[in-house]
């Protein structure tokens, strides 16, 4: 009897990239396969958090999946070119088709809650999933839609992008096709230019706007990934219509705003982490993770915005405070076993940590 293939939830793969597509002319997706004979478990809308080697130093990046757990086994992260991106650019330049990195198992808060076995989004029975996305933010979207549509197809989906033109829009043609197969699935494309030759709304989603394109948001949970400014506006519009902001989820990978020091409230403690031998002077004005990268210990920063979970460490003795805006990754259990973000949490005591 074949044995089935060890399932990965946790820890570091090899993952060999089988595939390179070009969506646009800055965006590319690349499809990964363990090395390791491995299944993979995921939920649409998690990310991979990819690690490469860059002029000798390891850097690592948080990307949402744009493949769906419905429909391949593989794995797919669409990357866009943006200024001083080191690690996108680098992966667009250099990265092809049997190439290798390393990846940590997928993970993430933002996805939609389902029961896989029968295919049901537990979150809500049927109504609406509204899908706002704007520049490369449509690649979580693109995974949530794909699943929807397999396994959920009484849910109406509202699936609105915005992008600068025409040729910009990352899976413009799939989205097409998608529109044109199922009724169920309601596109509206924002574009800041555009031409007669193409069907879209042209400008800004504004509130005009955004309402025309959304009259009915009862039983309707909404989804959004994009600039901050852009999903800032979204959830203006969602609380202008006195929509519940329970049913709001958004993905963010936008680095949190730099702690602004203040002296007159300056505190200083002790840092130990005793595993490595290593201690120094943490203050209340800079992040645990700037004070363990200062000791270069192996800690990874990914997101360094509260979201990817990747600088998660365990609290031995002491307190800190949490400056994460975001809904983080860390369950209520792990929190209460002292598991913290090193990137959103800052020193309110002496501290001895784990790594």
């Amino acid at each position: 009897m074949t044995q089935s293939p060890q399932v990965w939830q946790q820890g570091a793969q090899t993952l060999c990239c089988i595939e390179r597509r070009q969506e646009t002319a800055d965006a590319v997706t690349l499809v990964f396969r363990p090395l390791q004979a491995l299944a993979v478990s995921y939920q649409p809308g998690q990310f991979l958090l990819l690690t490469v080697e860059i002029d000798g130093q390891s850097h690592s990046r948080a990307y949402s999946l744009s493949s769906s757990p419905s429909r391949s086994a593989d794995l797919a992260v669409t990357v866009k070119r943006v200024s001083g991106g080191l690690v996108s650019n680098w992966l667009l330049d250099n990265f092809q088709t049997g190439d290798t990195l390393s990846a940590l198992a997928p993970t993430g808060a933002f996805f939609l809650p389902a029961d896989y076995s029968a295919g049901k989004i537990l979150l809500c029975s049927a109504g609406k999933i509204l899908l706002c996305s704007a520049g490369s933010g449509i690649t979580p979207m693109m995974s949530i839609a794909h699943w929807l549509l397999d396994n959920q197809r009484e849910t109406e989906i509202l699936f609105l992008h915005s992008a600068r033109h025409a040729d910009d829009i990352i899976f413009r043609d799939e989205l097409m096709a998608l529109a044109a197969k199922y009724p169920q699935f309601k596109l509206s494309l924002i574009l800041d230019n555009t031409t007669d030759a193409f069907v879209c709304y042209q400008g800004f989603l504004n509130p005009v706007l955004f309402d025309q394109l959304v009259p009915d948001l009862s039983d309707c949970h909404a989804f959004m990934c994009g600039p901050t400014p852009y999903m800032d506006s979204l959830e203006s519009c969602l609380r202008d219509r006195q929509f519940p902001m329970h049913n709001s989820h958004k993905e963010s990978f936008t680095p949190a705003a730099p702690i602004v020091a203040d002296e007159t409230l300056s505190r200083q403690f002790r840092l130990e982490v005793s595993s490595f031998g290593a201690s120094s002077d943490i203050t209340n004005q800079q992040t645990v993770l700037e004070a363990l990268e200062s000791l270069q210990l192996p800690i990874i920063g990914a997101c360094r915005s509260g979201v990817c979970g990747s600088c998660k460490c365990k609290v031995v003795s002491g307190s800190i405070e949490n400056i994460s805006e975001q809904p983080g990754p860390l369950t209520e259990e792990e929190q209460q076993q002292g598991y913290i973000l090193a990137c959103s949490s800052r020193a309110s005591s002496d501290l001895e940590l784990e790594l």
